[in-house]
């Protein structure tokens, strides 16, 4: 074997240097050609019917802008968005799901299964129900531009409005699981008008928020006051369902509570912020019907100290006449329960049966052969609310 010369091997190390150089430099390049090669998506609209509709918020240099594609369903519709324009759709930092207000629980259901899957999305990914179509919402959305994007508009409404907002995996867990039904949080964006100051036509679901209309006209989100319960069928919660199954929520950490305190025949409007909660579901079967305990523990802030004061014109302590208060706002969170119980009897968003599967499965297996129907279930309330 011929020995390679001492000047040979110097210019060999020499051209392995600098073809290592040479990969170095381009490293930063790669990254960035392959993120140019997908289209990050930051929330995805779906709506149903005889084909799927996808809406996607793509994150660039210009800020978010929305695509769109077509297909029998959620896989095919992706696959119309990558032919449509030429990238692969990445959902990394996907952080919401917006679901058309007509999407049934089935659709829902196939929807999120495609999703998850195939590992598209994020199992934590959050998920609401648009108040109209999700495209005509995210397209509303995405003309806000800045930083009121999709996903900032979704942290703020989670921790500010009243209704939590769930994950791709709760919601799926509810439609497969035995309740067989999820309440969305309705979102809204509305046309505002600076002349009139009314709301021009655009998605509805949601009562108005109050905020002053943005200076010129233009699009305004509306929080989520009401839910939307989907099930067998796809409904709106009405405000006091709403409040009570944020009440029941675990996500559900706090808000603002009123009562009416009755005085000397004279009714009191109080208000209180929530600071602190504990509430749970007691489930049986006696003789075969469900019966079910709503438990509740508020601690709330008392916020009309001189207004009581100034009723009682100061002769009763705040301490004497507490009780009363807490009863006043005790009636509130019973009022908002019961209509909470009331919606899970046809679209069970509380969880009922799920929580009659876990205290009584042997049971359940008998109520289930009969239909497994909670029109007929006893569901009572057991509220205790202590002023702080």
């Amino acid at each position: 074997m011929k020995k390679i010369s001492e000047k040979t091997r110097n210019r060999l190390i020499l051209i392995m240097i600098v073809a290592a150089c040479a990969v170095l430099a381009l490293m930063p390049f790669m990254p960035e050609a392959e993120i140019n090669s997908c289209m990050i998506v930051t929330a995805l609209g779906i709506d149903g019917g005889e084909s799927v509709t996808l809406t996607a918020v793509m994150t660039g240099g210009s800020g978010e802008e929305s695509v769109h594609g077509e297909g029998a369903g959620v896989t095919e519709a992706l696959e119309d968005i990558s032919e449509r324009y030429g990238k692969k759709v990445e959902f990394g930092h996907c952080g919401a799901i917006v679901l058309g207000a007509e999407m049934n629980s089935e659709e829902i259901t196939v929807a999120l299964k495609s999703l998850l899957a195939e590992s598209e999305v994020n199992a934590g990914c959050a998920v609401l129900s648009a108040g109209g179509r999700a495209d005509e919402f995210i397209r509303a959305v995405v003309k806000l531009g800045g930083e009121s994007g999709v996903t900032d508009y979704m942290g703020f409404a989670d921790a500010g409005a009243p209704v939590p907002v769930p994950t791709a995996l709760t919601v799926l867990t509810s439609l497969v699981g035995k309740s067989r039904a999820a309440a969305l949080p309705v979102f809204s964006a509305k046309s505002s008008d600076e002349v009139t100051g009314g709301q021009g036509a655009g998605n509805s679901g949601s009562d108005d928020s109050g905020a002053p209309a943005p200076e010129g006209g233009g699009t305004e989100l509306v929080p989520p006051r009401i839910a939307r319960a989907v099930g067998s069928e796809t409904r709106e919660l009405t405000e006091e369902a709403t409040y009570g199954l944020m009440i029941m929520s675990p996500r559900g950490k706090g808000g603002a509570l009123e009562g009416v305190w009755e005085r000397g025949g004279e009714s009191l409007p109080l208000r209180a912020e929530i600071t602190g909660k504990s509430a749970s579901v007691k489930a049986d079967l006696t003789g075969g019907v469900p019966h079910f305990t709503l438990e509740a523990r508020l601690k709330v802030r008392f916020t009309d100290r001189y207004a009581v004061i100034e009723r009682t014109e100061g002769e009763t302590l705040i301490r004497d006449v507490s009780p009363e208060l807490e009863e006043a706002f005790a009636v509130t969170v019973r009022r908002c329960l019961e209509a909470a119980a009331e919606a899970s009897r046809t679209e069970d968003v509380l969880g009922l049966r799920t929580e009659l599967y876990r205290s009584c499965p042997k049971e359940y297996a008998e109520f289930e052969s009969r239909g497994g129907e909670l029109y007929d279930a006893v569901i009572e309330t057991d509220v205790t609310v202590k002023i702080s």
